[in-house]
């Protein structure tokens, strides 16, 4: 039993040394690791240029502290650059004022500028010169325009009026005056026209083609007062709007000119009964204002409202009789 418990002692013993060799090793390595760390450490403090304590207090720091201090660094960084772009900027600028900074000029380059000078100095001098009496005489000119202005704007007035009469009835050949003369003369007859033909036929009007001195147009009273054109009328119509502008034209009487004698040539059969018959009555009341109306005609029955005839009868051979019946009156050739 006591040499069981030698060897057990001996092996505890044994293995008591094995576990000082591995704890002394393990300190041996704890020793080297704690130095490395203390260089390390003193390597980083001189990296960073901070004392020891100011480190150790540093790394006692909480959360809370170091998100401030992360802000404080982030707005000195945001500081940091916009100086780098104010220097960037500043640089540029110095740059450019280098590069456009003028190079001092010879004495001989100054020289010859200055007389270039001279010489446009003394041009501006004479071109002063002119102006001022070109001025001079810019006034006078106003003076004497300003006593012209009366008698230009009288002139002008005038000749306005000459040029508006000119453009009125103003031609090489007289044509135009001649045609404003007409129209005068036109617009006078179709009112006598009017006249008699609202007695034939008040249905229709005449009137002048505004812008055209001698053309005639028709108003139509039973269509609204519509223009028609004179070649848009029937034949009796036609006959009727003609005898009425004659009978106008012989209502006219001039100083020194009176129309005395109207000749109507056929015409008559192209109207109706009723107009016929208003057609005579005008012609009857022209008459007797002493007029000589003169119808030549094939209308059956006509001869019985006519007092006064000449008739035409044909014979043989290419030959005729005329008769002249009337009050009093009889005669025949051949």
């Amino acid at each position: 039993a006591a040499g069981a418990a030698l060897d057990a002692a001996q092996a505890a013993r044994a293995e008591a040394r094995a576990a000082v060799e591995r704890a002394d090793w393990q300190l041996q390595s704890a020793d080297d690791t704690a130095r490395g760390a203390a260089e390390a450490w003193q390597d980083a403090l001189a990296e960073v240029r901070l004392a020891e304590p100011e480190a150790r207090r540093q790394l006692a720091t909480g959360p809370t502290d170091l998100a401030g201090e992360q802000q404080a660094l982030d707005a000195l960084e945001a500081e940091r650059q916009g100086a780098q772009a104010l220097a960037t900027h500043l640089a540029s600028e110095h740059a450019t004022l280098l590069a456009a900074r003028p190079q001092t000029p010879g004495l001989d380059r100054v020289e010859a500028e200055l007389a270039a000078l001279a010489v446009h100095h003394a041009a501006l001098n004479e071109q002063a010169f002119e102006l001022e009496a070109r001025r001079r005489e810019d006034d006078r000119l106003r003076v004497e325009q300003s006593g012209l202005a009366d008698a230009l704007a009288d002139a002008e007035a005038e000749a306005d009026v000459w040029g508006r009469l000119n453009d009125l009835i103003g031609s090489h050949d007289g044509s135009r005056f001649r045609d404003f003369a007409q129209s005068l003369t036109l617009e006078a007859v179709i009112g006598q026209a009017n006249h008699h033909l609202a007695e034939l036929n008040p249905r229709y009007a005449l009137m002048r083609v505004p812008g055209r001195d001698l053309d005639l147009q028709v108003v139509d009273h039973d269509l609204g007062d519509e223009i028609r054109p004179v070649e848009s009328l029937s034949g009796g119509e036609t006959f009727l709007v003609s005898l009425s502008l004659a009978l106008g034209l012989a209502s006219l009487s001039a100083r020194d000119t009176r129309i005395d004698s109207l000749f109507i040539d056929e015409g008559l059969g192209t109207l109706d009964v009723d107009t016929l018959d208003r057609v005579l009555d005008a012609l009857d009341a022209l008459q007797a204002t002493g007029r000589q109306v003169g119808l030549i005609s094939h209308v059956p029955g006509l001869a019985e409202r006519i007092g006064a005839q000449v008739k035409v009868s044909p014979q043989s051979a290419g030959v005729s009789t005329v008769q002249v019946l009337g009050p009093g009156r009889w005669a025949e050739a051949s």
